[in-house]
């Protein structure tokens, strides 16, 4: 009789030792993902981010860049006039 309860203590011990274990790891991927949103975040607070993500998402250039739009098209479609 005090075989099996150790047993299941045993087993109730397992089963919260995994689970912590699987927290854990949630937790480190969740720390990892916060420092890497930091990174960035500090990163796009500079003039250099702000520059990038301007260029990214508006379109911008710098003045003396060039712009050049690439068009592609299937075989069957041919060139398409404008």
């Amino acid at each position: 009789m005090l075989f099996n309860g150790y047993l299941r203590e045993l087993k109730k011990l397992n089963e919260l030792s995994n689970r912590i274990d699987e927290h854990v790891q949630t937790l480190v991927r969740l720390k990892l993902d916060i420092e890497d949103k930091n990174e960035k975040i500090n990163y796009y607070n500079t003039p250099d981010g702000i520059a990038k993500l301007a260029r990214q998402e508006f379109n911008l250039v710098l003045p003396g860049e060039k712009i050049y739009i690439l068009e592609y098209y299937t075989p069957e479609e041919g060139p398409q006039k404008k």
